[in-house]
């Protein structure tokens, strides 16, 4: 993408770099583009781009691009504006700011566009003043409910050892990443015996440990150079510590390190193990969304209960969901289904079936099953769904195949 040099127009812009631009622009004619120049010359913005095109745009652009620091969109000619700025904040990453541009001046509208997060309403013809203005109280503390917008924090737990959590979790945050198109990250809180990174085929580092061990230094510098990277989207925070090794952190550093996270992502996926203590309980009671992972087992149908009597204590805008992994593995020896369910009164809608080949080739060569096709992959899709709520993007045809 071409930095603004002011005055020089910008016709087209190329990919955006890595990090997140500070400012961004969408604007539909040349005069509001000659505004935008003008403003950030005179606030010595540096660099900022700007895209010819409105709302619709912005939305197509963020939805495969890093989201600036603060967004300018036009939304002029458009029938329902406040639905297309709820679409545009689904695309957007947390903490981003967003100044509307447009031609109607109308009251009822301006209150619409404000109750629907953003920071201002700027009627055309478009100014330079208006525009800086709007820039600076944007750039200030107060903040409109878009970028106060955090990433969701889901959590992964297992009723006992061995029934797939940390497959589960890997492959949702693949999943999301990669076929939702979110920035996801993956936190394997065993930091002696974690199997994230193995399960992408990534080496382990002492990045997570070394944030949790110094939480008055966690910021994104720091949660950049402990993550690994895993495609586009997707990034890592594991740790391999020696298993005699001292690896304890406090509740408040895990906190901080998640709050971070939290402002850089759309989704932060938690592989807790299941160790007794504050510490890791903290994830569980900060998350959104906590996963249970069973399997049909007598034990299993035992430690439901348990744990969903534990969450019962939680808050009341937390959300539970149970799934029942490698359905069908102990054939006429597991408890059905029913037998699972009927007790709790509790409606399975999550099952991923045995597939003991699928299982063996993922073993041999480390890459999510959610890249492979069949029952499997399809349970763990309508288990994102259930996430995310969003509809499954359907893949283009000419990468069916891979």
């Amino acid at each position: 993408m071409n930095v603004l040099t002011p005055p020089a127009p910008i016709e087209k812009a190329a990919k955006l770099p890595e990090g997140r631009v500070p400012l961004l622009a969408f604007v539909g004619d040349a005069e509001s583009e000659s505004a935008v120049h003008e403003c950030l010359a005179q606030l010595s913005f540096a660099n900022a781009a700007l895209i010819r095109g409105g709302i619709a745009k912005a939305i197509q652009h963020l939805t495969a691009e890093r989201s600036p620091g603060l967004l300018i969109v036009d939304v002029s000619d458009v029938d329902m504006p406040v639905s297309q700025i709820n679409a545009l904040a689904e695309v957007c990453e947390p903490g981003v700011s967003v100044i509307a541009v447009g031609q109607r001046n109308d009251v009822g509208l301006y209150r619409d566009l404000l109750h629907a997060g953003v920071t201002d309403y700027i009627v055309k013809p478009l100014t330079s003043q208006a525009l800086a203005k709007a820039v600076r109280l944007a750039s200030g503390e107060a903040v409109a409910p878009i970028s106060q917008k955090v990433g969701k924090l889901v959590s992964f737990i297992g009723t006992r050892g061995g029934v797939g959590t940390t497959t589960l979790a890997v492959n949702v945050a693949w999943f999301l990443a990669n076929r939702q198109g979110r920035r996801v990250a993956l936190v394997d809180l065993d930091l002696q015996n974690g199997d994230c990174g193995l399960a992408l085929g990534i080496k382990s580092t002492h990045g997570l440990r070394e944030a949790l061990a110094n939480p008055l230094r966690i910021d994104s510098v720091l949660i950049e150079r402990a993550m690994a990277r895993v495609g586009e989207r997707l990034y890592v925070m594991s740790s391999e510590e020696p298993l005699f090794s001292e690896a304890s952190f406090t509740s408040a550093a895990l906190e901080t390190l998640i709050s971070v996270l939290r402002q850089q992502f759309h989704y932060v996926i938690v592989d807790v193990p299941r160790i007794r203590s504050t510490e890791y309980r903290c994830a569980l009671d900060m998350s959104e969304i906590r996963v249970l992972i069973a399997d049909q087992t007598l034990r299993s149908v035992r430690d439901i209960m348990r744990w969903r009597a534990a969450f019962e204590q939680g808050r009341s805008d937390q959300r539970d969901i149970v799934v029942i992994n490698r359905s069908g593995e102990g054939g006429r020896h597991g408890a059905t289904l029913r037998e699972i369910g009927e007790p709790m009164k509790l409606d399975l809608r999550n099952v991923i079936p045995f597939d003991p080949k699928l299982f063996a080739t993922v073993a041999a060569d480390p890459a999510p099953i959610a890249v492979q096709r069949g029952k499997v992959p399809d349970a763990i899709a309508a288990l994102c769904l259930e996430i995310s709520g969003q509809s499954l993007r359907p893949r283009p045809w000419w990468r069916l195949g891979a």
